[in-house]
């Protein structure tokens, strides 16, 4: 098994303000990405940043495009709207930023907003509850999955850009003390692994239905997520998990 070079990063920005259940997302999404479902990814390969500056923030995405890795994953969980553009709020001071400042950093790209897209209004959030899979393999093992994982996303097209976001423009993204229901469900999916490996756009596809569904029985709105991919061969797409245990 020879080694791969393959540079990797997750940017995961959560914005807490009046939000319980944005922790619970980003310690979900990073246990995900650590284990052997998300692609056994090192704690040092992983920046979390709460309520994060602007100034901090776009100093640190200067400093990715400067060496862009081969693969960089940016998710955003907190309050969001939208004006001509989605808008992330990033801190109880009310700065924001445009989703479209966090593209086309990385050789290929995963962007996922777990936020309203709503037209400006006194809005308040809800949400939903996950559990993470959690395991321990031996050593060997784990290389042996970074190894297969990073494989399968060099094997991906370059310079690809996957946006994902949990609402409709003009829609809210519900939150709850445990985490939220975009995301739960988007997770959910993800571990959900009949086949060695799931693309991002069949887990957030997967997602869809029951978002939809438990926002509606619970608020009584409509959320209905939403994605721009690139129409790309199946074995250029970019994956969000394999199966630990297809791996020998």
């Amino acid at each position: 098994m020879g080694e791969i070079k393959m540079i990797r990063k997750a940017l995961l920005l959560g914005n807490t303000r009046g939000l319980e259940g944005v922790k619970v997302d980003i310690k979900d999404f990073s246990d995900f990405l650590k284990s052997d479902f998300g692609g056994g990814w090192l704690p040092n390969e992983l920046e979390i940043k709460y309520n994060i500056n602007k100034a901090e923030l776009l100093s640190i995405l200067s400093s990715l495009k400067v060496d862009p890795p081969d693969l960089l994953i940016i998710l955003f969980s907190g309050h969001g709207g939208q004006e001509r553009k989605t808008i992330l709020e990033l801190n109880s001071y009310g700065e924001t930023i445009e989703e479209n400042q966090l593209r086309n950093i990385g050789i290929r790209q995963i962007n996922i907003y777990d936020c309203c897209r709503s037209y400006p209004e006194n809005y308040q959030e809800n949400v939903n509850v996950y559990n993470v899979y959690k395991s321990i393999y031996s050593e060997d093992r784990r290389k042996t999955i970074r190894h297969l994982y990073e494989k399968r996303i060099l094997q991906s097209a370059k310079n690809q850009q996957i946006l994902l976001y949990s609402c409709r423009i003009g829609e809210k993204s519900y939150d709850t003390p445990n985490g939220a229901v975009y995301l739960n469900n988007f997770l959910k999916a993800a571990k959900n692994l009949l086949a060695k490996e799931k693309l991002v756009i069949e887990a957030h596809q997967e997602a869809i239905e029951p978002t939809r569904n438990y926002s509606k029985k619970e608020f009584n709105a409509e959320q209905n997520p939403q994605s721009i991919v690139p129409k790309l061969l199946t074995n250029q797409q970019l994956i969000i998990s394999i199966n630990p245990n297809q791996i020998n």
